[in-house]
């Protein structure tokens, strides 16, 4: 059971024992009291243990309604294969992005293996699937794969949106490749008439029929458009923590966008010889990338790869 569940479920018992203490109070029952003041406890516990559980997998539950799903007893065979399929390779692509920086147009998709979530049930209620990240070992901090995994949840809810604007700030995180994926995934969703409901740990929402055909147009509309490039110029702000850097290219003329994780350690090593990299020019290899939404201005989005040189002694 996913964490908001478990708490539904827990909150729900509080309230109903919560008044349960009110009545045995009002007909002076101290053996009901007494009872339920310690159910009450260990709930409310139990509530504050899992609100603070530190859960670092990925984890998400997918239900589907409409054409395809016959109540709660079952699900067209060939739809729900190609619609996790799609979610699967989404969320492939994403993260190679992510990792890497820029994928080519074609090829394997790397680091493929890192990222496959296992079918560990199937979710009751409407027809559906328990996905998990099942890692070799425990983790202390939140994996890769699971931020990934919220990074396309936030991209999914923001195509279905509908504000245009929340679309194009989501576009702006996507390469061609995972844009392709996304475009796939609400075609066999609305060329099949059905619906999704998403679940993982403390998030939940849905896009009803309407918002994945708004979807469709808005990923079969949109084009992205990359080149990796090199530029120098002077690297005025750059945030390891959350890989985003700004660069001076002339006086003016600002670029700023996010980082890979090569680039932020190249940074982080700059600084630890005792180099300085901020107020000093650098020379660096950018991923550019123009986005072409529907009926919007487009919009030139930065991605630093990797710096060719960078920092200066003190």
């Amino acid at each position: 059971m996913s964490r908001k569940f478990e708490l539904e479920a827990l909150e729900a018992e509080l309230s109903a024992i919560s008044e349960l203490l009110k009545e045995a109070a009002a007909v002076n029952d101290p053996v009901g009291c007494i009872q339920f003041e310690q159910r009450r406890t260990e709930l409310e516990a139990q509530i504050q243990a899992l609100r603070n559980a530190n859960i670092t997998e990925a984890s998400v539950r997918l239900y589907f309604k409409g054409a395809p799903v016959i109540d709660s007893r079952g699900i067209e065979a060939g739809f729900a294969g190609k619609a996790l399929g799609d979610f699967q390779e989404i969320i492939s692509r994403q993260f190679a992005k992510s990792e890497l920086g820029s994928l080519g147009e074609r090829g394997p998709v790397p680091l493929k293996d890192a990222t496959a979530l296992m079918v560990t049930g199937v979710a009751l209620g409407s027809f559906g699937f328990l996905l998990d990240e099942i890692p070799d070992q425990p983790q202390m901090l939140d994996t890769v794969l699971k931020e990934t995994l919220g990074e396309v949840m936030d991209i999914i809810d923001a195509a279905g949106s509908d504000n245009d604007v929340n679309f194009e700030g989501a576009a702006e995180e996507i390469d061609s490749r995972t844009l392709i994926a996304l475009r796939q995934f609400f075609i066999d969703l609305d060329s099949n008439k059905a619906t999704i409901r998403f679940v993982s740990d403390l998030r939940d929402f849905s896009l009803d029929e309407g918002a994945i055909h708004r979807a469709r147009i808005r990923t079969e509309a949109t084009q992205i458009e990359e080149t990796d490039t090199e530029k120098s110029g002077i690297l005025i702000g750059f945030l390891p923590e959350h890989r985003r850097f700004e660069l001076q290219l002339t006086p003016g003329e600002l670029i700023y966008g996010s980082a890979t994780k090569e680039s932020t350690e190249q940074y982080r090593a700059t600084m630890v010889a005792g180099s300085r990299a901020i107020g000093v020019k650098c020379t660096a290899k950018f991923n550019e990338r123009i986005i072409k939404p529907l009926n919007r201005p487009q919009k030139r989005v930065y991605r630093l790869l990797e710096f060719v040189e960078i920092g200066q002694k003190e």
